[in-house]
């Protein structure tokens, strides 16, 4: 049975996300935050005697993350009815999951296009913080609030990841919320930003970085590699699991963060649907 899940699915779900971590992380935050009773969007599942063989989340901001162990799921026609409800314009998972997906809603889109990226563990002892000759900022104070007062580096990094239109006002409560999560990294050289990275999932047991940055003129100095560094050794301070993604034809990216203890343990695919 395909349907909408319930504070009372709690056990299932959990039990679902502890057997296949890996293979549903996408969705690690979504539950912790549908647990707290906070999560924005519907969390759906399959359940088939009893248990949970799949798991999808549409969230509010037209997104759908999904992650399914048996192809039963696949068949239920009320999969394809909350599709075309939510009409999510960005999917993710696991990429085998997302082949099989794809059958299903192939004639409902009129165009996709597909990437794919590796889902790296940090497989590590304790990440050697890599030295630069530039300034770290990881929360914030009067001393380096003059630092903000251009938006134009986090503007930049907006475009960089090809991230929808959002306002300067956005930007920066999302930047100060993270600084307060001590989930951010920032290098600085004089009153500049150069380069950026943060942790863009956390739950109890794990953490998600990403959003790695640098100003083109500041490359291939090694400020990649200290902020990736940086935000692995926090995470593994707090007793979490480290894990990053990275597109599967960056491999410059790949090497550095293999070079730092990470190794790819899955592959995911992301689907943009044309509108």
């Amino acid at each position: 049975m395909f349907g909408k899940l319930e504070a009372t699915d709690i056990e299932l779900i959990e039990a679902y996300m502890a057997k296949y971590l890996q293979e549903a992380i996408y969705l690690a935050q979504p539950v912790a935050l549908f647990k707290a009773g906070v999560l924005q969007g519907a969390l759906y599942g399959y359940i088939d005697e009893q248990s949970l063989v799949g798991l999808f989340y549409f969230s509010n901001k037209r997104s759908l993350m999904l992650h399914y162990a048996d192809e039963i799921v696949l068949k239920n026609l009320s999969l394809l009815k909350a599709f075309n409800h939510y009409k999510p314009k960005y999917i993710k998972g696991l990429k085998r999951n997302m082949d099989g997906f794809y059958q299903v809603i192939c004639r409902t889109v009129n165009g996709l296009k597909e990437d794919e990226s590796f889902l790296m563990a940090y497989t590590g002892v304790g990440p050697e913080e890599r030295l630069v000759p530039y300034k770290m900022l990881e929360t914030y104070s009067h001393e380096t609030k003059h630092l903000f007062s251009d938006m134009t580096f986090f503007m930049r990094v907006e475009q960089h990841f090809g991230k929808n239109a959002t306002t300067v006002h956005d930007i920066q409560k999302q930047l100060l919320e993270r600084l307060k999560q001590q989930q951010y990294c920032l290098l600085y050289d004089e009153d500049m930003f150069v380069a950026q990275g943060f942790i863009e999932e956390e739950t109890d047991h794990l953490g998600i970085i990403g959003g790695i940055y640098v100003l083109k003129t500041y490359r291939r100095k090694g400020l990649g590699e200290a902020i990736s560094s940086k935000l692995t050794h926090t995470l593994r301070s707090r007793d979490k699991k480290a894990f990053l993604f990275v597109l599967r034809k960056n491999t410059e990216a790949i090497e550095l963060y293999e070079k730092i203890g990470y190794k790819a343990v899955e592959t995911y695919s992301i689907f943009t649907i044309e509108d």
